[in-house]
């Protein structure tokens, strides 16, 4: 009697060993070592099939948990029940950094955080005054801006927080009065004032810092030049910023400017330190 107690025993251990192994919640079929259906709408004998698993999540003999999916590839597998047409999205991370268009990456540690990373960021093109800026340089001489050094090109352009490239490309014509008519140098500025070159809510991260500009040569035959250029900027973090581009005035007559002029583009491109 007692050898066949102790056989008795001995089966029921392995039963009950076998029932440890896998733990199932509101399923009696578990599929890994932790399972749970949380609808609790898997078929009552064998595997779940169909749409049955889209609830499920599950922990397998590897470690690997699914969810969505009861045979999960890696150590975190998700799956929803979107399509490319629909898509329905199977992960959310809220952790403060999160916003529109932003991606998800890592330090050199792991750990992630959301950022406005440029691929995903779309450029910024600036806009022109309507109707359209025209400029006569008259510094020194009369009317309007006369007295200023600097004179509005009619562009803004408004970015936030964070690092950019802003090109800009201007058209003069029409260099009537140059020094002996020779050709000379002109400058374009970006500046936080329409009227005067300042530098709030911005700030440039080149050597020149606030004289940094964009240059180009003047020609008095065939009357024509062109300034052209590209400068990394810095808006600081949680603000937004509205920028002028400006061109130096020069003296009476030097150059004439039109902000609709085709070739003219102001525009900035984000980017990530």
């Amino acid at each position: 009697m007692k050898k066949y107690f102790s056989v008795a025993i001995l089966l029921i251990g392995f039963y009950l060993n076998g029932l440890a192994q896998k733990t199932g919640v509101n399923t009696k079929h578990p599929q890994g070592v932790l399972h749970v259906d949380a609808k609790k709408n898997n078929a009552t004998t064998g595997a779940p099939t169909g749409t049955q698993p889209d609830d499920d999540f599950i922990v397998d003999a590897n470690g690997n948990v699914g969810i969505g999916i009861l045979a999960p590839s890696t150590r975190l597998h998700l799956r929803s029940t979107g399509t490319p047409a629909a898509p329905i999205p199977a992960i959310r991370i809220e952790d403060g950094t999160q916003g529109a268009n932003y991606v998800l990456t890592s330090d050199i540690n792991g750990s992630a955080k959301w950022v406005h990373h440029p691929v995903m960021a779309a450029n910024v093109v600036g806009v022109a005054s309507n109707p359209a800026t025209v400029v006569v340089s008259n510094y020194g001489g009369t009317g309007t801006g006369s007295g200023s050094l600097y004179r509005s090109t009619g562009f803004t352009i408004t970015l936030t927080e964070g690092d950019w490239i802003v090109s800009a490309g201007l058209t003069f014509v029409e260099m009537t009065a140059g020094p002996n008519n020779a050709a000379f140098w002109q400058r374009a500025y970006l500046s936080s004032s329409a009227t005067q070159l300042q530098q709030n809510g911005f700030s440039h991260l080149g050597v020149g810092g606030i004289n940094t500009c964009y240059g180009g040569p003047m020609v008095f035959n065939p009357k024509i030049g062109f300034v052209t250029g590209s400068s990394v900027i810095n808006v600081p973090s949680g603000t937004t910023t509205t920028i002028y581009l400006l061109i130096e005035n020069k003296l009476p007559s030097y150059y004439t400017y039109q902000s609709d002029f085709y070739e003219n583009y102001f525009y900035a491109t984000p980017i990530v330190r």
